[in-house]
């Protein structure tokens, strides 16, 4: 398949590419590091991220990390004050036919934690930062080859004339070129996730639509990853980390 890339470095650049229609062109883009946002809208660049911090400090910062953010649902996921009592793990914006909890990764089961808040089990804090230090250690010595593995891919968030871009898949990578001091990431959709999540949409959202949750609390949601930046997280769960 032929490859069309292009090199965004304004919010006005980013609408006419969620328009691409020409099947047999991939289109990358290349983005600002400091829009990329892991859920629970750390940033992976600019503020402060939980596996940026572990490449610089070790392990040890990562485990500190899993024990000060622990939330039980999906308010205290984004330190919201209205009640919303869905596990923290859900995505409003996210539709998807079975509503299950993330599975395990690298050989653990689920129930050693997932990568984005605690409580995590030993196991797991090594099998993240073995990741995200051999990761960095390939990319020092070969450099990043964003086809690898499906490249990082998600979609964009949209907030008036703001965007943001919500990392579905490559948060490890993600976080390395953010280490690494990369000015700009390649990502990509991927045919079967939307392009861009719109919050004028929101009553229309599935968690919403369903009824799960309220409109204002989904909204709560998706403003925080343009409000927050991961530093906002690390002053509300005390400076543990």
């Amino acid at each position: 398949m032929k490859l069309y890339e292009v090199e965004v470095s304004s919010f006005a650049d980013v609408g006419p590419l969620l328009h691409w229609a020409e099947p047999s062109i991939e289109l990358r883009i290349t983005l600002p590091t400091a829009w990329l946002r892991m859920q629970g809208a750390f940033a992976y660049s600019g503020g402060w991220h939980p596996f940026v911090a572990a490449l610089e400090n070790g392990p040890e910062a990562l485990r500190g990390f899993y024990n000060a953010f622990m939330p039980s649902d999906l308010a205290s996921m984004y330190f919201l004050e209205q009640p919303c009592e869905l596990p923290p793990w859900e995505i409003p914006w996210i539709g998807r036919l079975k509503r299950t909890p993330p599975p395990g990764e690298a050989g653990l089961s689920a129930d050693h934690g997932v990568s984005f808040y605690g409580p995590a089990t030993d196991e797991k804090v090594a099998v993240e930062y073995r990741r995200l230090k051999a990761l960095s250690d390939s990319v020092r010595a070969k450099g990043y080859d964003p086809d690898a593995k499906g490249g990082i891919a998600g979609h964009f968030l949209r907030r008036g004339g703001e965007y943001r871009f919500f990392v579905r898949g490559g948060k490890h990578r993600s976080a390395v070129l953010a280490h690494l001091g990369k000015p700009l990431v390649p990502v990509r959709f991927r045919t079967n996730w939307p392009r861009v999540v719109d919050l004028r949409d929101a009553a229309d959202w599935p968690l919403v639509r369903s009824r799960a949750m309220t409109k204002s609390s989904a909204e709560a949601v998706f403003h925080r990853y343009f409000d927050f930046d991961g530093s906002h997280q690390r002053v509300l769960m005390g400076k543990k980390v």
